[in-house]
């Protein structure tokens, strides 16, 4: 697997900041090449561990994005479109003066699939509406029919990691249940394949190893957030399903 590159930014590092109330802000940006030509359809995902939340939007003809209600504080963003490699980097959402995050993506020398017939962005916005809707198994095929068409978009087994694990939860028949449970982790493992160091992605594997009764693993996984991602909220939230399966 390619690693991951952080390129060019506007400013000196990766840093937020948006005008906002006390609670939550507003992000703006751009996604270009390294020409500066404008990138449609990027899709732009921001995780913050802290309050367990997640914000996606994707960007339009001029590629321009924007993000409305992001909690103050720390957020991780995964910036991700066909033929260019993904850029992650932290960032920080504060009150105060409004800024343009301005990222450019590096194209991807290697070999891709051929165009498609729409944005991808499009295509995870569907996917999304279908899990949100509870249909589960059409989110499962939108997510998977996603990854077939570019596999370098690497959150989608994060998603396919959650809708199995959500599914398995109404599942009663247990031998489905566990079959599903399985899948959700052999998603969140395909993963961290790609992003090792993909603490959320190592939590939800913790969280679904405990549902499928394997305690031992899922306290080793924990462990291995805390190590990895010390005085972090991950850590904390580790730490803290560790000591829920000690008791």
């Amino acid at each position: 697997m390619r690693p991951i590159h952080l390129l060019a930014f506007a400013v000196a590092s990766l840093w937020l900041v948006a005008a906002a109330s006390a609670q939550t802000g507003r992000v703006t940006g751009t996604i270009k090449d390294a020409d500066g030509r404008a990138i449609k359809g990027a899709v732009i995902r921001a995780t913050n561990d802290t309050v367990n939340a997640s914000m996606t939007s994707t960007t339009d003809d001029k590629g321009r994005f924007t993000m409305i209600g992001l909690r103050t504080g720390q957020w991780a963003l995964m910036v991700e479109a066909p033929g260019y490699l993904p850029l992650r980097g932290p960032a920080t959402v504060t009150t105060g003066n409004s800024a343009m995050l301005a990222l450019a993506l590096q194209r991807d020398p290697g070999p891709m699939p051929g165009a498609l017939a729409k944005s991808i962005g499009d295509d995870v916005k569907e996917a999304e509406a279908l899990h949100k809707a509870g249909r589960y198994d059409d989110a499962l095929s939108a997510y998977q029919e996603i990854q077939s068409k570019n596999a370098r978009l690497t959150s989608v087994h994060l998603m396919l990691g959650t809708i199995y694990r959500e599914k398995a939860e109404q599942e009663k028949n247990a031998a489905a249940r566990q079959a599903l449970l399985g899948r959700a982790i052999a998603a969140y493992s395909e993963m961290l394949k790609a992003d090792e160091n993909n603490a959320r992605a190592r939590i939800e594997l913790g969280v679904t190893q405990i549902a499928a009764g394997d305690a031992t693993a899922a306290a080793k996984t924990f462990q291995d957030v805390i190590e990895a991602n010390p005085r972090t909220p991950a850590a904390d939230e580790a730490a803290a399903r560790l000591q829920e399966i000690r008791k």
